[in-house]
């Protein structure tokens, strides 16, 4: 859960990076989509995987997604090897985003409009939302939608 709500400006985000460079931003100019998670969450290790397909369906500068991992270094470059991500990943170092972005569950997905404002939030695994937010780029970059989830995927999984 979080106390954020639709409408609510998105909070900085505070980590480093996966080589271990300190990272400070405020998400906005470009829509954007967070996902927070955790290494030993099952239904991380679902989303992630279709968050990487909606990564590489839709290239380009228009938008962006970020992962932000609740563990160590070590853990998220082994994570990020298993699972063949290809999209930016943040250490939450001293979980000061989860606290920022009043985090109680993991995965929690924002989608934020580049004006910095929370467009939507997905707590779990939510089949629908997913590709909502894949129809939502698409209607972006004016392309086609992209399906990136599997017709075997739960249609709710909580986290």
């Amino acid at each position: 859960m979080t106390t954020l709500r639709k409408g609510d400006r998105a909070p900085l985000l505070i980590g480093l990076t996966l080589d271990g460079q300190p990272y400070l931003e405020q998400p906005e100019g470009s829509l954007a989509v967070l996902v927070f998670f955790k290494e030993s969450c099952p239904t991380c290790r679902l989303i992630l995987p279709r968050l990487e397909n909606l990564h590489r369906a839709y290239p380009s500068s228009e938008w962006r997604l970020l992962g932000i991992g609740q563990d160590p270094l070590p853990i998220l470059q082994n994570l990020v090897r298993e699972l063949d991500l290809s999209f930016p990943i943040l250490a939450d170092h001293h979980f000061a985003s989860s606290t920022a972005y009043h985090l109680t569950h993991v995965p929690t997905t924002f989608v934020i409009d580049p004006q910095g404002q929370i467009l939507h939030i997905t707590i779990g695994f939510a089949r629908d939302d997913l590709e909502a937010i894949s129809h939502q780029i698409a209607r972006k970059l004016n392309v086609p939608p992209h399906p990136i989830t599997h017709d075997q995927d739960p249609l709710f999984q909580p986290g």
